[in-house]
């Protein structure tokens, strides 16, 4: 069987959903290291939905220890991969709240779209339902 791309995006996609995986206290920035030294280039783009980017290893590092500072993160469902010619895209369900009590316990989809150039993510985007990022809209 020859390998193509759209198998080298579907390998790479489910290998990021089982790795999303991960128990309820783990540390997200050791844990997702180990994701981004398999699967990212050094440059990759994280882009959240109110647009905001950060390229590479150091500036999404800083965008996580930022996040885990104000979230308490309950639950993480992962549903997917959605595999398509030039990436994928997994659907988050979580359950979180923030830490100084600025917005209660709730429940929120977001949609990450990764996009791959040979064999390797290049771009993350997140992207949330309508009315849930104040920002986004």
């Amino acid at each position: 069987m020859s390998t193509t791309a759209s198998n080298t995006i579907a390998e790479i996609a489910n290998e990021v959903v089982a790795h999303c995986k991960c128990d309820e206290g783990c540390d997200i920035i050791e844990h997702d290291s180990k994701i981004w030294s398999k699967h990212f280039i050094d440059g990759w783009k994280s882009i959240e939905g109110d647009g905001k980017t950060y390229t590479g290893r150091d500036e999404v590092v800083a965008k996580y220890k930022e996040w885990q500072s104000g979230v308490t993160m309950h639950s993480c469902e992962v549903t997917g991969p959605f595999v398509g010619k030039n990436g994928f895209s997994v659907i988050f369900d979580l359950d979180m709240e923030s830490k100084d009590g600025t917005w209660p316990r709730t429940n929120m989809k977001e949609v990450a779209e990764y996009t791959v150039e040979n064999g390797k993510i290049v771009q993350e985007e997140f992207r949330y339902l309508a009315g849930a990022c104040g920002e986004c809209e």
